[in-house]
């Protein structure tokens, strides 16, 4: 009967280790005293790990009470049933089990099967899921709605940390549509956030893919900073596609230190096509929110237009603005050049400046939209061609590219054809593409014409600051070899009047008077002629001539001139009046006890600094002088700053081209 009874238990054994499910004996110490090899595999440890650590250590953290409620129940002697709760594995991934036990209070312990459920609970939770949301599509929800409801679903049934929902925005931007965070916000929906740096918005944007991050440690940006100091470990994206373009993305993550599933992906995905669906249901709604982001677009642009901003700026802005309307990257200015009929990027979008390097050129092509607009003046588009047969950069490009449809509208600047703003994708453009950007090409032919006139307006003002510095030096020429030889030869004479007059105290010093006046308005004279142009300045440059400015000050001057070249005569002329009127005025008005002066060049301009401690308080536009200076510096292209708060003293700075 033993023999039989122990063979018995071997057999059991062995039914017990071909188990698909998941037997145990646990201890009420904390540890089990059996597992069978079915129930070690799917937690991915061996019989003997699993005997060796606490059983508790394996239960979910948020079924930890619940878990907790049921042990206290069967230490007393209450069987269970049907229980679930999750057990977390070795590798981190998370197990739903349903257990029936039977516990024995008197010998310390609880037998145990379960099933694993996982997928059962998982398919029927996330199912049922995407049911509510897919009713509330067909109800025709506001999108704002759905966003909210989606985030809290997928963020249960994918079990994640948190979930959001967020829009790129035309600016380079991202606004949180919705966020649920195990009932905790991670940030105030409408946020509007900068996705510089590497985070997971910025890899899907840039890629329109998913994409995962899984260590945040040491990324640059704010977003990343953000999402370190919430404590997120591990996220995972998913981009929404609206029509064939990329709206926004849903975002999970985890504060738990092992990643996220490899499935995360696929399973969010389930809920993007929803979005995606009932965004696209929104399209009237859409259509408003395209009007109002053109019109900020364009406002954008025509501020810095505004501003007087140069037009390169100007025409690298209004690329990237109608590549994001448009929906693709590749956008671009183009300037016509007639000595051989080609084009000239002078403005790519930021993500093309490697496809469309700004100064190529390109030969016109046939079926090329902007040789169309070189033509007839008007809006043109081209259909697909079969770019790989096309020598040369044009047919390389598209076909590299992928290139299929591209839209092309001019820029006609004062009456002439100037050049064309360009839009290429690899997917056929929207019909309004031309009447979208022909609102842009407008701006940039205003652009175009306030710098051709300011660069008229510059010109002028160096040719009638030349004509001044001629006219000063021809003055100085003749006061020099004509009104001051003829003062010296008429005070040599009077010299020797004076010595050949008879003895007489009453003519001799009336004789004596004269000359001493002649010889001080002689001396007046050649002080002024070097106001009016130093000869020093045309033939020793700006080290002697400045040195002596400084040599003259009754302040004095502290000289530091660190370049020994002649430079251009008007960029001379230039930096010695501003020293000598600057000279001036702090010793007629700073009170100061030491002046610094300063020349040297530096990444291509030439920067002349002058500084005083003196009262300060100065004001360019009240008296100063240096009213007269402006547009003698700012023609040659450079720029005065005047900083002198009260009591602090007086600090000039000018900066001039080197290659004026």
């Amino acid at each position: 009967m033993g023999r039989t009874s122990q063979l018995g238990n071997n057999e059991l054994v062995r039914l017990l280790d071909l188990s698909l499910e998941a037997f145990c004996i646990a201890g009420f110490d904390g540890y089990l005293k059996f597992a069978n090899p079915a129930f070690a595999r799917i937690l991915g440890y061996t019989q003997e790990e699993m005997l060796a650590r606490p059983f508790m250590d394996n239960v979910h953290p948020e079924d930890v009470e619940s878990v907790g409620a049921v042990l206290v129940g069967l230490a007393k002697g209450k069987d269970t049933s049907d229980f679930e709760c999750r057990l977390v594995c070795a590798d981190g991934s998370v197990r739903w089990f349903k257990w029936n036990t039977h516990t024995r209070p008197d010998e310390g312990v609880v037998y145990a099967v379960a099933r694993d459920v996982t997928d059962q609970r998982g398919d029927g939770a996330e199912l049922n899921a995407l049911l509510r949301i897919a009713t509330l599509v067909a109800e025709d929800v506001q999108p704002q709605d759905l966003f909210a409801v989606v985030a809290e679903e997928a963020c249960r049934v994918v079990d994640l940390s948190a979930v959001s929902v967020v829009r790129y925005e035309l600016d380079g931007t991202a606004t949180e549509c919705a966020n649920f965070n195990r009932g905790e916000k991670v940030s105030p929906v409408g946020v509007r956030s900068s996705i510089e740096g590497t985070n997971i918005l910025r890899l899907i944007r840039d890629s329109a893919a998913a994409a995962r991050i899984d260590d945040y440690a040491g990324l640059k940006g704010e977003m990343a900073a953000t999402v370190r100091s919430a404590g997120i470990r591990s996220t995972v994206g998913v981009p929404i596609v609206v029509a064939g373009r990329l709206w926004g993305t849903i975002v999970g993550s985890t504060t738990e230190p092992d990643p996220l599933p490899e499935d995360t992906a696929s399973r969010l995905a389930d809920f993007t096509e929803l979005l995606a669906t009932a965004i696209e249901n929104a399209e009237p709604h859409e259509a408003i929110e395209r009007l109002v982001d053109e019109q900020a677009a364009l406002r954008r642009v025509a501020t810095l237009v505004a501003r007087g901003v140069q037009p390169d700026e100007i025409f690298a802005a209004a690329a990237d603005e109608v590549g994001r309307l448009v929906g693709t990257d590749s956008a671009a200015v183009v300037r016509f050049d007639d000595d051989a009929p080609g084009i000239v990027f002078v403005g790519v979008a930021s993500n093309m400046s490697d496809a469309f390097p700004l100064g190529a050129r390109w030969e016109f092509q046939d079926g090329m939209a902007s040789a169309e607009v070189y033509r007839t003046g008007r809006s043109a588009r081209g259909g697909t061609k079969d770019w790989s047969t096309v020598v040369g950069p044009v047919g390389e490009t598209h076909h590299r590219l992928g290139i299929v449809s591209t839209v092309a509208s001019p820029i006609v600047v004062e009456g002439r054809r100037w050049g064309a703003m360009t839009v290429q994708s690899q997917e056929p453009l929207p019909l309004d593409t031309d009447e979208r950007l022909e609102k842009f090409t407008e701006l940039l032919a205003t652009a175009i014409a306030n710098a051709d006139s300011k660069s008229e307006l510059a010109a002028s003002r160096r040719r009638i600051v030349a004509a001044s510095d001629e006219a000063r030096r021809r003055i100085e020429r003749d006061l020099h070899d004509g009104t001051q030889q003829r003062l010296v030869t008429l005070l040599l004479r009077l010299a020797a009047v004076r010595k050949a007059a008879p003895a007489g105290e009453v003519l001799t010093a009336a004789l004596s008077r004269v000359e001493t006046e002649l010889a001080s308005a002689l001396d007046e004279l050649r002080e002024m002629s070097r106001g009016i142009h130093p000869s020093i300045l045309s033939k020793g440059g700006l080290g002697p001539a400045l040195r002596v400015l400084a040599r003259r000050s009754t302040i004095p001057v502290a000289l530091e001139v660190t370049t020994k070249e002649r430079l251009a005569e008007p960029i001379e002329a230039a930096v010695y009046f501003v020293a000598s009127e600057a000279l001036a005025n702090a010793t007629k008005h700073a009170q100061a006890s030491q002046i610094d002066v300063s020349l040297a060049p530096c990444d291509g301009v030439l920067v002349l600094s002058i500084r005083d401690d003196g009262v300060g308080g100065a004001d360019s536009a009240h008296g100063s002088g240096l009213v007269g200076l402006h547009d003698r510096v700012e023609a040659l292209g450079g720029t005065i700053r005047i900083e002198s708060p009260p009591g602090a003293g007086t600090l000039l700075v000018v900066t001039l081209p080197l290659d004026v």
